[in-house]
């Protein structure tokens, strides 16, 4: 695919898309034996996308006409942000979460692209540092964010998640 990947703001025109690709990775996860994000096939949303999109934190990807990933990027810490990395009012930090990659698209090094972008564009908006946690044992996703340049912060180890408890790799990102 030689088309350029371009970034886009969600509004609620796009809520099912987002929805769709969200459903569609917790799907692939479950496929591969994990438990993370299975509360989106339950029909919980612990990231209130919805609220999300009207704030302006929710952004999917296109090349062309298609539709490649998506992420969120709060401004403000959520409750979640809180309990991993401490309170923190400041503007000066993106919470990246949810990033999934349309299946279709995977393996073309989309998500080291949209990291990229992610970047660009925290940068274009002064922030200091982009954050964000992973689950520790995906040596996959680990590996990725260290390869999109963010580095190591800490563990969390034995981390209530809601839908499993298990340790969590904190990753920054200076901007």
């Amino acid at each position: 695919m030689n088309t350029q990947l371009k970034l886009n703001k969600a509004s609620m025109k796009e809520y099912t898309l987002i929805t769709d690709l969200l459903i569609e990775s917790a799907k692939w996860l479950k496929s591969k034996g994990s438990k993370q994000w299975n509360g989106i096939l339950e029909g919980k949303d612990n990231h209130d996308t919805k609220s999300a999109i009207e704030r302006g934190d929710v952004f999917y990807f296109t090349k062309g006409d298609a539709l490649v990933g998506m992420c969120i990027l709060w401004n403000k810490q959520s409750s979640w942000d809180q309990e991993l990395w401490g309170v923190d009012k400041s503007d000066h930090y993106f919470y990246l979460h949810r990033l999934a990659i349309n299946r279709h698209y995977s393996g073309q090094g989309i998500a080291m692209e949209i990291l990229t972008e992610v970047e660009k564009y925290s940068k274009s908006k002064g922030k200091k540092e982009i954050r964000l946690d992973c689950i520790a044992d995906n040596k996959v996703l680990n590996a990725l964010y260290q390869d999109a340049g963010f580095n190591f912060f800490k563990t969390i180890y034995q981390h209530d998640a809601g839908e499993q408890i298990a340790d969590f790799n904190l990753y920054k990102l200076d901007c």
